[in-house]
């Protein structure tokens, strides 16, 4: 019985970093200079800017950017959104962004903030709400952005 416990453990634990590889923030971006760029192409392509906020060594942060990729959410974000990925580090890098778009990461992170091409906000994630993103299923974040992104960009 122990044995098995044992099995158990270990598998449901190894589940939950299923995705630890994936690293969706680039380190030495400029933010700044990815985010103005954004803004413009939203402009030409009446489109929104959806910045994703988090850190490579938080396993939540891993879970949403790997999703964010996969073919399913990547052609829905594509159609509505240039995604921005800000590395805020361990709540040490890119605090002024954070700052300036209304502390989305106070709560945790990963962090979502849409912006119009205007660079006015127009949603945060300022609850935490997407903190425990790897608890989350793919169909579960594709719900989530239907319910609380889609109806602000219609």
């Amino acid at each position: 019985m122990k044995k098995l416990i044992l099995i158990s453990a270990a598998l449901f634990s190894f589940n939950g970093w299923a995705i630890t590889d994936y690293k969706p923030y680039d380190e030495n971006a400029n933010a700044e200079e990815q985010i103005s760029d954004a803004l413009e192409t939203a402009k030409l392509n009446n489109r929104y800017v959806l910045l994703q906020m988090g850190g490579n060594w938080c396993p939540d942060c891993r879970t949403l950017g790997e999703y964010f990729s996969r073919p399913d959410i990547k052609t829905w974000l594509d159609e509505r959104v240039v995604l921005v990925s800000v590395d805020v580090g361990e709540w040490d890098r890119n605090l002024d962004i954070v700052e300036e778009y209304e502390n989305p990461i106070s709560e945790g992170i990963p962090a979502l903030v849409l912006l119009n091409s205007n660079n006015d906000v127009i949603f945060a994630t300022l609850a935490g709400e997407l903190a425990s993103a790897r608890s989350m299923s793919k169909n579960d974040l594709i719900d989530w952005l239907n319910k609380k992104i889609e109806p602000l960009i219609n």
